[in-house]
Parts: structure tokens; sequence; C-alpha cells
């Protein structure tokens, strides 16, 4: 039978909390619920790490709940045998989750600043739950009984999460961008905030994939003037209907445009803008559209510049055209967006602005996603030189000259 394994913890040299309220009415919540015989709670109070130890032993958890004292970096708060605060730090906690791996689904830390912890406990666990800052304690209840009426009747645990959020915003009360849904990295690393736009996100994104290709200009940014583009982008093909369509993270990238990562669609990475709460699709960034197709570029060349939107790296590659001239040239690994993925090999003049600008972005030694302007200078059209920067994302206001 699964089991939520409910750990309590608040130290004497801390301010006190009501654990007794939060634990109670989680238990009400399984009361309410009409698969109450499904689930189990147990409980341990005034919590130390040993507790926590022979818990696990005894309860094999699918849920581990701990509510009390987050120190942020420092650790969760759990208390030593003369119940004053011991700090415990991720690491050894994620070892011990280790061991319990095959039963323990979710881990869900009702403290403060807790994200940081969760976010190497997701090494182990599925689904994580933490806190982004500091959370009042009418709050922290509200959410977790939210959370456990979704539990108990049987959502996931995703759905769950917004639920939670949810009732957060219908109680108007504070603290509903606090909490933080975490997957495991097995499960395709997810950290997402709350944001009150993700319902919309997802209905709009639903009706967008759902919308024959044709169709779909209405619901981007640019209507339908994008609408040529988009029948020769996308042709004779066909879409596929989605069942469901799911943020799993969200992040800002302007005060209009978000970067959001979907489950269930035909695209992982959309980009949206959102405006007096209307979200459109930000088509052209989307799909990773270049001012030609890439594998036109590619079979013919052009001595015009090309708009492209890029994931960027720093490379060491040198062909015999620029192999001589390393001192003049920095190597850039280049890949194409859309539904081709092609790689290229870029080279920017050190002495240059776009090299500055580029060494700004790239210097960390990660992949970004950016908008260049390449030309081709040399007869291997995969080896172009990067003329401009012309954007430090993929959202980037082509010229209609340029546009397919």
């Amino acid at each position: 039978m699964p089991t939520v394994l409910i750990l309590a913890a608040s130290p004497h040299d801390q301010d006190r909390l009501r654990l007794n309220a939060e634990v109670r009415d989680i238990r009400q919540a399984l009361q309410r619920s009409r698969n109450r015989e499904e689930w189990k709670i147990e409980s341990n109070e005034a919590v130390t790490v040993d507790d926590l130890r022979r818990a696990l032993l005894d309860c094999r958890p699918t849920v581990v709940h701990f509510c009390g004292h987050g120190g942020g970096d420092a650790g969760l708060c759990f208390e030593d045998a003369d119940g004053n605060t011991k700090l415990i730090d991720a690491v050894p906690l994620t070892k011990l989750f280790h061991h319990f791996k095959e039963e323990l689904k979710c881990v869900f830390l009702n403290a403060c600043y807790s994200d940081v912890q969760g976010k190497v406990i997701q090494q182990e666990v599925d689904y994580v739950i933490g806190m982004n800052a500091a959370v009042g304690d009418k709050s922290a209840i509200k959410f977790a009984v939210a959370f456990y009426d979704a539990v108990f009747a049987g959502t996931d645990f995703r759905v769950a999460f917004d639920l939670g959020c949810s009732a957060l915003d219908l109680s108007q009360l504070p603290d509903t961008d606090v909490p933080v849904f975490m997957t495991g990295s097995h499960l395709s690393s997810t950290v997402l905030s709350y944001s009150a736009h993700v319902p919309e996100i997802e209905r709009v994104l639903y009706s967008y994939f759902n919308t024959p290709f044709f169709e779909r200009a209405s619901f981007t940014t640019t209507g339908e003037s994008l609408r040529p583009a988009i029948k020769t982008y996308y042709g004779d093909r066909m879409h596929r209907n989605v069942n469901k369509v799911s943020v799993i993270s969200i992040k800002p990238i302007t005060d209009e445009h978000w970067c959001v990562e979907v489950s269930g669609a035909e695209l992982r990475v959309i980009y949206v803008c959102i405006r007096n709460r209307s979200v459109f699709v930000e088509w052209e960034a989307s799909v990773g559209l270049w001012s030609i197709p890439i594998r036109t570029y590619l079979a013919l060349g052009t001595r015009e510049p090309v708009v492209a939107r890029i994931k960027a790296k720093l490379d060491t590659y040198y062909n015999l055209d620029f192999a001589s001239q390393k001192n003049r040239f920095q190597s850039i690994s280049l890949e194409t967006g859309g539904p081709s993925f092609e790689s290229l090999h870029g080279y920017v003049k050190r002495d240059s602005k776009e090299y500055d600008d580029l060494m700004e972005i790239l210097s960390d030694g990660n992949e970004h996603a950016i908008t260049l302007e390449l030309i081709q200078v040399i007869d291997q059209t995969d080896m172009p030189l990067i003329n401009k920067v012309l954007s430090r994302t993929w959202i980037y206001s082509q010229p209609k000259e340029n546009c397919v």
C-alpha cells in the first residue's frame, strides 16, 4: 500500500511552527478521499536523522513529506537528541534516499528555501517539491493539503502541484510563486516554479498543436502575415493530434517573452509571448526558422547574409581555409534548429565587436541558443563566417525581405 511518511521537526531554538496542524490536516485530507483505503499515512514528530533512517526502513514510503525549517544552502533543520537544531545537507540525505528509490517516488520539502536541497535530491528521486523562498505557515499548510487532496484522488504529482498552487491563488494567499516542482534527472530533469500563466499556456498550446498547420497562424504573434511562411515550412505534412500538453518548465526571457518546455507535443521547446494575459506563439523562434531553409543553404549556398537561429558553443575545429589563421579567427560549433538538425563550424574574427559579443555569451563553456547573421566566405557552406550577433536568444524579428 502506498504510504506518506510525514516528518515534522521544530527545534526548541527555532521559531515555533504549526506542524501539528499540518499533520492533522493532511490526515483529514485522506479521510475525506474516496480512496482512503488505498493510502496510508505514517508520521514522526520531533524527528532526528536516526528517526528518518529507521522510518524509511520500517515504512518503505512512496512519499516523504518533511515539514519544518529550512536553512537554504546550510540544510534542513532536524532535531538533535536535546531537541535543538541539527542542520542536514542534501548530499547525505540524497545518498540515504538512494537506497529506497524503488519505492520512494516523491519527496516534499515543506520548508523555507528548500529548493536548494531539492535540486540535489532530484538526482535520486523521481519527483521533488521544495520552496524557493520563505513561506508562511498558513500558505504552507494550504498548499500541502490541496496537494494531498489531489494525490489521494488519484492525480499525478505534477497535477497535484498545480492544484496546490491554485489553492493559494483561490484563497488569495501570498507565496503562490514559492513552491517549486522538480523531476528526477532520468525523467528529463525539470525545475518549474508555479505561474498563473501555466494553465492558459497549456490551453493555447493544446489548441495550437491540434490545429492543422495552415491554420496555426492565428495563434502566433504575427498572425496572418505568417501564413505564407508556415505554408512553405510545413508543405503538405499532416499534423498529429495530441492528447495533452503539459508545461514542465517556464523561463522568462523578457517582460513579455517566455521559453516554455512542454511534454506531449511535436515541439519540446516553445517560445511564447504573453500580452494582457493572452498567450501567442513566437513561431519563427519555436521552429528555429532561418531566413532561408537550412537544407537549401547547405546545398546551394549564398553570398547574401543569412539570419540563423543557432545553438552555439566554443569549438577548436579549423579547416584548411582557417587553420593557418587561428590567431585571427575563433571556431564556434553551430547546431541548427528546426526539424532537421545540422552541424556547422562557424568562425568569428577575433578583433571584432562580434567576437566580444559572442565571448560574453559563450565564455562559460556551455551551449547557448542565439540568433546570428552568417555569411558564406569560402566554398564550403557548412563553414560560415559569423557576421553579427542579432539576439542572445531565438527571439528576433527578421526584416520582411529576409522571410521565407
